[in-house]
This record gives structure tokens, sequence and C-alpha cells, in this order.
């Protein structure tokens, strides 16, 4: 037997039927059952009255004079108002090519006349259940989504909060070790004194490192204002690629530049797009040995821009590519342990990325090295 729908949702059924006799049986049938009834002798009184009773259900006859059922039904799913309405074809055609239309146009049962009354009712309430579950999944996913915008908001508040105070106490740390430094220290505790200067400087700039990035990712994702003006993508590259050039040196890494040809104009945010170039080869010199090679190449084809930061380092494992650009994941290799980091320069790379419309990607082979691969419009998004 089918399930009825809760006795809460008591559901409107507009009947349309050009036969006044057929429509007041099915009238009473109906109310019978206790749904509240519309009727309508013609389509176009059908339309009107689904558009101002929005009934949760149609029951629809086909033989109808000017407008038939398959017509109306066509109407009623080409409009956002009363697409999800369902409709039940009830008609003396049961040829199936009239079966199958009725479905064809959007109809979600059919029943031939004669029809029996329990039958009706039957296969009204199986539909009217499949609406209330639907609208109680949809109100389900609301209440989700908005559970997890909240989540979100909360989570990005208390980043902000949580590295805005955590700024004031390092300075304080900064400020206190510069007055160390100028302090008199006897001679037999001046290397001690040093070494332990250097080591609150070195962790306290880690710890403001990570805080900016944390700061920084957590605008990215919500409120970060972006300026994109035109700007000269070969001249932004040799920009960013020529200060990493001393760095590159002194590791014995060999650091070059393919600029794109022509007219390389693109429409971007030039200190974002920087900060993603500079974030890609820090990454490249963190996992390339001693003799290695980065090459950062770049090109345009068509209404794109392409970015390539590739190196011949140690490469990615398989089971860690699909992570490299979560927040805080840091790929861990017994041949390149103690790579430090704050485990967000990717991640910020993919947030100001697709903030402009683009995507990013990796390939990767153990041991060969990496390629990421930055692909962006080359117009403004604003």
């Amino acid at each position: 037997m089918t399930e009825l729908p809760p006795a809460h949702f008591r559901a409107d059924v507009l009947v349309v039927d050009d036969n006044q006799a057929n429509l007041r049986l099915l009238t009473d049938v109906l109310s019978s059952g206790s749904y509240r009834v519309h009727e309508a002798l013609s389509g176009p009184d059908a339309l009107r009255l689904a558009q101002s009773a929005r009934p949760d259900l149609v029951l629809l006859d086909i033989s109808m004079p000017g407008m038939d059922g398959f017509q109306v039904c066509e109407r009623l799913k080409a409009d956002a108002c009363t697409r999800d309405i369902p409709v039940i074809f009830i008609s003396a055609l049961s040829d199936t090519d009239d079966v199958v239309r009725g479905f064809e146009v959007g109809g979600v049962d059919y029943i031939t006349k004669p029809f029996k009354f329990r039958e009706v009712l039957a296969r009204i309430a199986s539909q009217l259940t499949l609406v209330h579950q639907r609208q109680e999944i949809e109100a389900l996913r609301r209440q989700d989504r908005q559970t997890f915008e909240s989540l979100s908001r909360m989570k990005n508040e208390f980043i902000r909060m949580a590295t805005h105070d955590l700024r004031n106490p390092l300075n304080v740390i900064l400020g206190y070790t510069s007055v160390l430094e100028r302090l008199a220290v006897a001679d037999e505790h001046r290397a001690l004194m040093d070494e332990a200067l250097q080591a609150i400087n070195g962790n306290v700039e880690k710890m403001r490192k990570l805080v900016t990035d944390m700061l920084d990712l957590a605008q990215m994702e919500t409120s970060w204002q972006f300026k994109p003006a035109p700007v000269s993508l070969a001249g932004l590259l040799e920009k960013a690629v020529g200060s990493f050039h001393l760095i590159a040196e002194q590791k014995g890494i060999a650091l070059s530049l393919t600029p794109p040809a022509g007219d390389t104009t693109v429409v971007v945010d030039a200190n974002a797009i920087t900060r993603v170039v500079d974030n890609l080869i820090v990454n490249a010199l963190k996992y390339t040995p001693l003799g290695g090679r980065i090459a950062v190449r770049a090109k345009l084809r068509g209404q794109y821009a392409i970015i390539q930061v590739g190196d011949n380092g140690i490469g990615i494992p398989p089971e860690d590519a699909p992570h490299v650009f979560d927040a805080f994941y840091r790929v861990k290799q017994a041949n390149n342990p103690d790579v430090e980091g704050t485990g967000l320069g990717l991640s910020i790379v993919k947030a100001i990325v697709e903030r402009h419309g683009g995507r990013i990607d990796v390939r990767s082979k153990v041991g060969a090295g990496s390629v990421f691969s930055v692909v962006l419009p080359r117009g403004s998004r604003s």
C-alpha cells in the first residue's frame, strides 16, 4: 500500500479536464482524500491557476480543445515557477506513443481512463510523498549550507583574530632581542648569547611567516580585493625570477626564464600574480637538490596566458599529488625530510589563481621533478 504524505502536508491538487462531469467526479474523489482541489476546464485556465495557486501536483487530461494536455505540460515545464510541479496525465489515450510522449514532455505518471479511484489516489499519494521527501532533502541541504557557511565564517574570523593577536607579541619579542643585542655581555658568554638570539630571531620569523600566510589565505578566500590592470607578463616574470637568481646560485641551482613572445599584455593583479610565481619558485628551490635546474616558462594561447614552473627535483609521490594544494599539507620524503615551510604556499597560489578565474595543476614523477602549470584568462574579470 502506498504511503500517504504526513498529515501536516495537506496538498493542493490542480485538476484539468474540459469535461465538467469528469472534473466534478475527480474533485469529489480528491476532496474526500483531504486534498485541496483547484479546477480548470481548459489549458489557458490551468496555466493561470498554476501560477496563482502554485499547486503541489497537477492531474491533467490530454484531449482538450485549443491547447491539449501535452502543450499545457510543456508550458508548465518551461516556466521556472512551475517546472518542478509534478504532472500526472489522465486520459483515454492508451496508445504507447501517447504514453511515451507524456513522459517526454515532463509527466511523472500516466493513468488511462476508465480509471479506478483507489488507483488515482494511490498514484497521487506516491508522487506527493516524493515531493515531500525532495522538499525535506532540500531543506536539509539548505541547513547544511547555512551551517557550513557559519562555520566557515567562524573559522575565518578566528584566523583573523588569532593572526592579528599573534603579531603583537612577536613584534615585542623581536624588540627585546634587539635590546639584548646591544647589552654588554662577558666575552665567555657572547657566543651563547649570539646563538640564542639567532635562534629566537629565526623562530620568530617562521611564526611571523605562518601568521602572515594564514591571514592572507583567509582573506583571499573571502574578502581580498584584487586590483586587475594591464601589465606586461614578460616584465612581471623577469622581475619575479630576477629576485631569485642569487638564492638559486647560492644553492647551486640553475634558474632560467623563457618569456612569451610578442605582445604579452595581461589584465591581472600584478602583485598577486608575482606572489604566485614567487611561491612556485620557492617551492621548487626547496625540493631541487644541488646541481638541479628550475625553468620558468610562459606562453600565450588565444585568450589565455600559461605560466609553468618546472624542476628536476625529487618529485611528488602519486598519493601526495592530489593534496599538494591543501592548506597545511606537507609532502614528506625520506630523501628530503627537513624541508621547512608553513604548508600554505601552494594553497595561497591556488586561491589567487582561482580568484583570477584561472586554474592550476601539477605533473610530477618521483626522482624526475615537477611542473606546475598556471592558466590565466588574459582579460579582466572585474
